[in-house]
């Protein structure tokens, strides 16, 4: 059970700070906006579009609406994390033509660059101004809800700088296994095509055994959980366009509206219809 030390939420933010003592996994999900993810302790793995993050206290994950992800627990040592979520239209008023605060969030290719090192958070001093925010929020006053959301910003562009300095070489950073990779690739540009373990098994000469085990050691997921959760995020877009449902359905790999049904409700919680109304 989570002991929640701190709680803030309103229309386009919300922060959280809690503790649990016994932690457990915590399945694929998603958010529709962006996360900041600050941990504290604990003995965990966290996946992101395949990508597989030990973290260490004073980590900083980062992932945008569209990145698949998931924890992992490895003991049950207590788990103390602070995490805050977004949405662009919180910081919109102060984006400008020249600067895009959410440049680094928006144009990583998904599941890399997603963690900020313990030693880059303490020397650019996040964590004093992510304690600034807590401390201002819990004023509860008509200023500090303008003052809590000017050193936000600031966190953001501090963010963007040490992005910045990555220079994004990401064979430096990243070690995977170069089947995995092109798996992935293939599955996020045919989401509209028939995709199951055979026809991978034929595509990339792995026995689909083997890949069940290498895919799900490798990103966290299962080879056909990651396929749904990837179909249901593009129908995600395709219905907020004004698509109808059932060519949704097909344009995202489902031979039947009734499977395609069941799938989209039971990641989102909604029917096709309720959420394109929502």
């Amino acid at each position: 059970m989570d002991n929640i030390i701190q709680r803030y939420h309103s229309k386009n933010f919300f922060l959280m700070h809690s503790i649990t003592e016994n932690p457990n996994d915590v399945t694929t999900h998603l958010h529709d906006c962006y996360e900041l993810f600050y941990f504290i302790s604990g003995d965990l793995v966290y996946y992101i579009e395949g990508q597989a993050y030990q973290l260490n206290p004073h980590d900083l994950i980062i992932t945008n609406s569209r990145e698949l992800h998931r924890i992992m627990f490895n003991s049950k040592a207590v788990y103390e994390r602070k995490f805050i979520h977004f949405k662009p239209e919180y910081i919109s008023s102060l984006q400008t033509g020249e600067y895009n605060m959410l440049y680094y969030m928006e144009n990583r290719k998904l599941g890399y660059f997603n963690r900020i090192p313990a030693k880059d958070v303490m020397a650019h001093g996040i964590g004093e101004l992510w304690e600034k925010i807590e401390l201002t929020l819990l004023e509860e006053t008509a200023e500090s809800l303008i003052m809590s959301k000017a050193i936000f910003v600031q966190m953001l562009l501090t963010i963007n700088k040490i992005f910045a300095t990555y220079h994004h070489s990401l064979s430096d950073r990243h070690k995977k296994d170069d089947k995995i990779i092109e798996i992935l690739d293939y599955i996020n540009h045919n989401l509209d095509e028939k995709i199951t373990l055979d026809s991978l098994q034929t595509k990339f000469f792995v026995n689909k055994y083997y890949l069940c085990h290498i895919f799900k050691d490798t990103t966290g997921f299962t080879v056909l959980e990651y396929i749904t959760y990837k179909r249901i995020m593009k129908s995600l877009e395709l219905i907020s366009t004004g698509m109808p449902a059932l060519d949704v359905a097909h344009a995202v790999g489902y031979g039947d509206y009734s499977t395609f049904y069941k799938a989209f409700k039971n990641i989102t919680s909604y029917s096709p219809k309720h959420y394109y109304r929502q």
